[in-house]
């Protein structure tokens, strides 16, 4: 299959995403700043939704069985299954508290977390082929409000009831993870937000 100039862009930077979230500095970091392993873990995931976009569009111009099993799958799903179900469902497993300490505190279990993200951007590549424009601007606006959300509860746990879900980290990284995914999340929510509703022609 022949890449476009803007297929080969969009490949390599999903290889350099991946090797940016995972070489031995980043994963250093990640396990010293909630910060750093927030941002190496968003960074893993777009890098991988970026290779899954490319495997989506080779498979369609391979057409074997495996393929077409795996694309119809997809297309009469509407992305939502593999996008939603599977690339959701993996990373909501490895945000929850007991999971996510053991990630950070056990090398066996990071390499399960590294792997499952990996999967879930690439599922969330392959879905993301078959989404309706409508359906993936709500997609990006439900990533980015999801975000908003959860600094929310970091910082009223954190800053309010003085509780820390994941203690594998000191309370107050917690309250400065929570202000940088407020910032990351507050101008993109909103776009995406008015999209939804541009695209879905109601103004």
């Amino acid at each position: 299959m022949e890449l476009t100039p803007e297929e080969k862009r969009y490949l390599i930077f999903g290889f350099v995403l991946i090797i940016a979230s995972i070489n031995p500095l980043s994963l250093m970091l990640a396990n010293q700043l909630e910060i750093a392993r927030f941002s190496f873990d968003m960074l893993l995931v777009w890098g991988a939704g970026l290779i899954g976009v490319y495997l989506a569009k080779l498979m369609y111009s391979k057409g074997d069985e495996i393929s077409k099993s795996i694309l119809s799958l997809n297309y009469k799903t509407k992305g939502v299954l593999y996008s939603w179900g599977i690339g959701g469902a993996l990373l909501t497993l490895w945000y929850l508290p007991n999971f996510f300490d053991l990630s950070v505190i056990s090398t066996e279990f990071r390499v399960l977390q590294i792997l499952s993200f990996i999967i879930a951007g690439i599922f969330g590549g392959i879905g993301w082929d078959a989404l309706g424009k409508a359906m993936r601007s709500f997609t990006l606006f439900s990533m980015f409000s999801m975000m908003a959300a959860v600094a929310e509860l970091f910082l009223e746990m954190a800053g309010y009831y003085s509780v820390n879900y994941y203690p594998v980290y000191p309370t107050y990284q917690l309250v400065q993870t929570s202000y940088m995914l407020f910032v990351m999340a507050a101008v993109p929510s909103t776009y995406y937000m008015v999209k939804v509703l541009k695209d879905l022609g109601l103004f």
